[in-house]
């Protein structure tokens, strides 16, 4: 009912065609987007003829794929003309059973026939923007005025060279260990940049870069895929500033979703803009789990 096809095996016109006829919103779905973003370490689960797909991508480890999300990879999941909460529980069976997983996304139009894991995320509706800022926090209201000293010593810098950037993410990005592995993610960024995927803006305090930030361009929404803020903010409502600029220019015609957080104080943070929450399933192991489904499936495979 279900299988795994490889990279090579997959029929890429069927493919598109399900994304391009499914319910539910395939914005990370597309080959062009996951083919700079995971190589070729991707590939689908198909159940029956096409009738449903699920990309997934993956790392290998002694000859076993670790499933995991690609870098700037918001939402996977179950892709059909219409959602079916028990087939999404058998693609997510059928995953569990078959490989290692590290953290898999599915998006937030599957449902599930049982309660599952669940991750929050942040989104502000298209609308005139004067009614969205009225939607703002009184904090938020004041972080986001244009004194004297942001009028003189604040720039906004639309269509950013990544060449010039470079430095600044790999000295302000957090959450990667190392920086070999921040050079890894920037060469993606700097390539969905190239591409059209991101469309990149900094702000910069008295001539220094203080935020850089780049979003995914969906159909319907833009996502915040990187937001990168200096250590040492030398003024405090640059970040604030940063994201409101975004709305200025884009959210009378596009939904704006933070890409959410389980962390209170980016929760936090989102809401003060008047973002709604929403719920997406996801499966998310700790590392003595994933090792004890490696060891299980190298076992199975050696038999």
């Amino acid at each position: 009912m279900i299988r795994r096809l490889k990279y090579n095996e997959i029929d890429f016109v069927r493919y598109q065609k399900v994304l391009s006829e499914a319910c539910q919103v395939d914005d990370f779905a597309s080959r062009e987007f996951m083919d700079i973003v995971a190589g070729k370490n991707w590939g689908i689960l198909v159940y029956r003829d096409y009738e449903a797909v699920m990309p997934i991508a993956w790392s290998s480890n002694f000859g076993i794929k670790i499933i995991q999300m690609p870098p700037l990879c918001h939402q996977l999941g179950v892709f059909s003309e219409e959602d079916n909460p028990q087939v999404n529980q058998d693609f997510s069976n059928f995953l569990k059973k078959n490989f290692a997983i590290s953290y898999y996304a599915f998006n937030k139009d599957n449902a599930f026939p049982t309660g599952s894991r669940n991750k929050k995320s942040y989104v502000i509706l298209k609308d005139r923007y004067e009614d969205v800022k009225k939607k703002y926090h009184v904090h938020r209201r004041r972080n986001i005025r244009h004194t004297e000293d942001i009028k003189g010593n604040a720039e906004f810098i639309s269509n950013v060279n990544p060449d010039e950037i470079e430095d600044f993410f790999l000295e302000n990005a957090r959450g990667l260990p190392s920086r070999s592995l921040k050079k890894v993610y920037w060469k993606i960024v700097s390539r969905l940049i190239e591409t059209g995927f991101l469309e990149a803006f900094a702000v910069k305090y008295k001539g220094n870069l203080h935020s850089f930030v780049a979003t995914f361009n969906a159909g319907q929404t833009d996502y915040l895929s990187i937001f990168i803020n200096a250590s040492q903010l030398e003024n405090k409502n640059i970040p604030s500033l940063a994201i409101d600029y975004k709305l200025q220019h884009a959210i009378e015609h596009k939904n704006f979703d933070f890409m959410g957080s389980n962390v209170p104080n980016v929760a936090s943070f989102n809401e003060r803009f008047g973002a709604q929450p929403y719920f997406f399933s996801v499966l998310n192991y700790q590392k003595l789990n994933i090792i004890s489904k490696i060891i299980k499936l190298a076992f199975t495979k050696n038999r």
